[in-house]
């Protein structure tokens, strides 16, 4: 008899965040300039949805900046 089958499947408890607030005009005004900077910068927003699946974030709300990590400067001096 093997351990293996006996061995019950281990399930991750998937993080909770708390509920978040509802966003002033501002804040979503801010979320929209984040969200249309990174499509600008990345095209794909594929990532981020998969953090909000995973419950690491609430969405736009909770991305403070975008940075490429390619300078299009770099070399050109």
């Amino acid at each position: 008899m093997s351990y293996a089958t006996q061995k019950p499947e281990r399930v991750l408890p998937r993080p909770i965040l708390p509920a978040a607030l509802p966003l002033s005009p501002a804040g979503r005004a801010r979320a929209a300039s984040m969200r249309d900077k990174w499509r600008a910068a990345f095209g794909d927003d594929q990532f981020i949805r998969d953090l909000v699946d995973a419950g690491l974030i609430h969405g736009w709300r909770d991305v403070l900046s975008v940075t490429t990590t390619e300078d299009p400067d770099h070399g050109h001096d």
